[in-house]
């Protein structure tokens, strides 16, 4: 049985058991997190976007880190989950296309996607991965749970993949990922 001290420990060990491929090849974090930075500074540059999309608790954490990309990097950061935008786009064209569908109404060349779903399954999710990869956007995902999910077999810039069954576990650790690359891309750029 899996007790709280237990847990916090697994938490513990995300930066030692994340996987990470870049451009579909099996890659060190550290060459995952130089390669995040480098999209988020491109993004930038180009006066793009950063775009934010998962379900749930994975919407949170869009949420949470859209924000801190705009407050820390200065780059241009949104999530697509406004209530009445969300409600129209899956009563109108299906749940499957809430995120994608006003993504190819939003985005410019340049512009960025950070795709997280826990199951790495929600198909409106790889809804919007695979329209970043038909259009040529900057493309990071996070996933969990199996590796044969979708998103981690998915072609993308970067991928991180937990090898973890407990939704707080992936959840916590998502938004912990994101957050190591956000802060320590901020500390970076302020030396």
């Amino acid at each position: 049985m899996l007790n709280p001290i237990t847990w916090l420990e697994t938490l513990g060990t995300i930066g030692a058991v994340t996987k990470c491929r870049v451009a579909g090849r099996d890659a060190t974090l550290v060459d995952g997190y130089a390669r995040i930075g480098e999209l988020f500074s491109a993004t930038r540059a180009g006066q793009g976007t950063v775009w934010w999309v998962g379900n749930g608790g994975s919407c949170a954490i869009c949420s949470h880190l859209a924000q801190d990309a705009l407050n820390k990097l200065s780059v241009r950061s949104q999530v697509l989950s406004d209530p009445s935008l969300m409600t129209c786009m899956a009563n109108d064209f299906g749940y499957a296309e809430v995120y994608s569908r006003p993504l190819r109404r939003l985005v410019r060349p340049g512009d960025c996607l950070v795709a997280i779903s826990s199951s790495g399954n929600s198909q409106n999710i790889v809804n919007c991965a695979d329209f970043a990869l038909e259009v040529g956007l900057g493309l990071i995902t996070l996933s969990a749970f199996g590796e044969d999910n979708k998103l981690w077999s998915h072609m993308s810039d970067v991928a991180l993949f937990l090898p973890m069954r407990l939704y707080g576990l992936v959840e916590v650790g998502h938004e912990a990922l994101l957050h190591a690359a956000i802060e320590c891309q901020f500390l970076a750029e302020k030396e």
